[in-house]
């Protein structure tokens, strides 16, 4: 009985193993969605990838687009479906990339949608088109960059050189934060430059609804505000000669942090940086160069905070979380744009291995 046994489950794990591999066959595997709002209604572009055999076909496209249109997103989805001969199969997503209409009046629905599909796993991008529909984006294609959502979630997990604009945000995080009351949240902007996909600013949300592009000198800096910078750079004039500047970059995570004492809030940052071009005619044998210096990369970084902060308080979007973090030390809410705020900035100029730095 003992051996029947074995050979059945042998049997089990042999036989379910080609059933999965033959379903997956009969799937059509989204890599990347676009949904766009025109004319009262949603327009929704799949980007599915061809799973056709090299060998059969080695000129074969490595991407298909289907087009679907609807009333709602359900109808939207089910009308793209119909040019598919297979089950579209969400779990690979990458990204999805929604206009800027649908980011305004929409999010809501799109996720009260997404969130009954089991199959779609949280950690996908969700990005705003910028200054182009999503259905642009999403069919921006090269040789280069074959396949559009893949391009996209590589440019942000890459996004090391683009002056750290953009937010490694899944969509869960994503989704966390907007249903949250006592946060808002953001997003990563895509828009399509001379042909090229390219990394925009962060979108800031109020609830559910996108307020506004932020610069993209405010989204690095609240990059560095949220403690999630790994590079940006800095042009500060040089302090003997306002006609020249000086170029810094950061490296390493900045330290920030938030304190709020009774009506105050204190945003502190901290950044380590290296000089990377000079047109300053001082001598950098002298501590007291680089002293100077950091006075005035740090002014500049604590006025380029107080602007990002002005731009959530105009648009009430709490994206450094002021009323989450005041709820957790007082118990209690609080409209986080009747409070006071404060900036505190540090700058750490490495030099050939040797740190200087100045306490203000």
């Amino acid at each position: 009985m003992k051996k029947y046994f074995i050979l059945f489950v042998t049997l089990l794990f042999l036989t379910s193993g080609c059933y999965d591999y033959t379903e997956l066959n009969d799937m059509a595997i989204v890599s990347g969605i676009s949904i766009d709002y025109q004319e009262n209604a949603f327009q929704v572009s799949f980007e599915i990838l061809n799973t056709v055999n090299k060998d059969d076909d080695p000129d074969a496209p490595k991407v298909y687009l289907t087009e679907g249109s609807g009333t709602s997103i359900s109808e939207a989805f089910a009308d793209a479906s119909l040019e598919i001969a297979k089950i579209p199969y969400l779990a690979h997503l990458k990204t999805l990339v929604i206009g800027e209409e649908v980011a305004k009046e929409h999010t809501k629905e799109i996720i009260d949608f997404l969130i009954r599909d089991n199959h779609i796993r949280n950690i996908f991008f969700l990005v705003v088109a910028k200054d182009t529909t999503a259905f642009n984006i999403i069919h921006n294609t090269d040789t280069n960059n074959p396949v559009a959502s893949t391009a996209i979630a590589n440019l942000i997990d890459s996004a090391l050189f683009t002056n750290n604009i953009a937010a490694k945000l899944n969509y869960e995080k994503f989704v966390t934060n907007i249903i949250d009351p006592r946060k808002d949240t953001f997003a990563t902007s895509v828009a399509i430059e001379n042909g090229i996909l390219k990394l925009g600013p962060l979108a800031i949300f109020k609830g559910y609804d996108m307020q506004l592009f932020l610069t993209e000198e405010e989204s690095a800096t609240f990059n560095v505000m949220n403690g999630e910078s790994e590079e940006i750079h800095f042009n500060v004039k040089c302090p003997n000669d306002e006609n020249e500047f000086i170029v810094l970059t950061t490296f390493n995570h900045p330290k920030s942090e938030v304190e709020i004492e009774k009506d105050t809030v204190k945003i502190k940052s901290e950044i380590e940086t290296r000089i990377v071009e000079n047109h300053c005619k001082m001598d950098f044998k002298k501590v007291s160069t680089y002293e100077s210096i950091q006075e005035k990369v740090e002014e500049k970084l604590k006025n380029d905070m107080k602007k990002v902060m002005e731009t959530s308080l105009k648009y009430d979007s709490d994206i450094l979380k002021i009323k989450q973090i005041y709820y957790q030390k007082n118990k209690q809410d609080i409209d986080f744009k009747n409070l006071n705020y404060e900036y505190d900035a540090k700058v750490i100029i490495n030099r050939n291995g040797l740190i200087f730095e100045v306490e203000e």
